[in-house]
């Protein structure tokens, strides 16, 4: 009772502060809530058909495969820094052309020993700890810790400097609660306006150790000048919103 008390708080204070923004946070039907949806809108969005993508988190490669359906002539980056789903990812890609797998993380800071935790739902692994309560809200105990192993992490500034990469058409990020960390690394990349879409995952029931807060991911992103096109694939339990995915676009 008192953790839902608290998840029912946190959704107060993120509608108010979506308000402040200007918006408003409404349920929608199962259809209209596809994950599909938002890919329309990148078509939109984006007004040329060979956009330069990246995937951080892209476990096995399903959004890249939507991404290469979508724009057939994209220039793809994924990032998966876990061996046993980079193999599967890589593997899935290694002949198409201009798509680029990469089995390292994407953060604020360069490591080579950085810590994962690989839980028993694989697609839910972190850099970050689960919290004790964290599987309260799954069915299956997806988020039970099941190994650590060491990864490297580099950012995107520096991965994009590596590569001569220019910029970046949409910036796609499911790391797990990870997100601020994924942004702070693209300071330089922000701050010259050179990502156009920034589409995330974000965890608003208590999954991870100090994982990124909605309203510290809207809060930086309008630092730099970015506003929320819509909100997708939204997930609720007992009629809280405990996850969704945001799509942002540079104003």
């Amino acid at each position: 009772m008192i953790l839902f008390s608290v998840m029912k708080k946190i959704k107060n204070n993120i509608s108010k502060l979506i308000k402040n923004f200007g918006y408003e946070i409404h349920r929608t039907s199962e259809k209209s809530n596809s994950l599909k949806e938002p890919f329309y809108h990148f078509r939109d969005l984006i007004n040329h058909t060979q956009p330069v993508i990246f995937d951080v988190g892209a476990f096995v490669g399903d959004t890249v495969e939507q991404f290469k359906s979508s724009f057939p002539k994209s220039w793809i980056h994924a990032f998966e820094p876990f061996d046993e789903s980079y193999a599967i990812l890589n593997n899935r890609f290694k002949n198409t052309d201009r798509t680029f797998s990469n089995n390292f993380a994407i953060g604020d800071s360069l490591e080579k020993d950085a810590v994962m935790h690989v839980t028993k739902n694989i697609g839910s692994s972190s850099l970050l700890q689960p919290t004790k309560n964290a599987n309260e809200f799954w069915k299956g105990s997806p988020l039970s810790v099941e190994k650590k192993v060491k990864i490297k992490i580099t950012t995107i500034d520096k991965y994009c400097q590596k590569k001569k990469i220019k910029k970046i058409d949409i910036l796609k990020i499911d790391v797990q609660g990870n997100e601020i960390k994924v942004l702070k690394g693209a300071k330089r990349m922000l701050e010259e306006k050179k990502i156009k879409l920034i589409f995330t995952e974000i965890s608003i029931a208590p999954n991870y150790e100090g994982q990124s807060e909605i309203d510290e991911v809207i809060r930086f992103l309008r630092s730099n000048k970015y506003r929320i096109f819509n909100f997708f694939k939204m997930k609720h339990k007992n009629g809280k919103l405990i996850e969704c995915d945001v799509l942002f676009y540079l104003e």
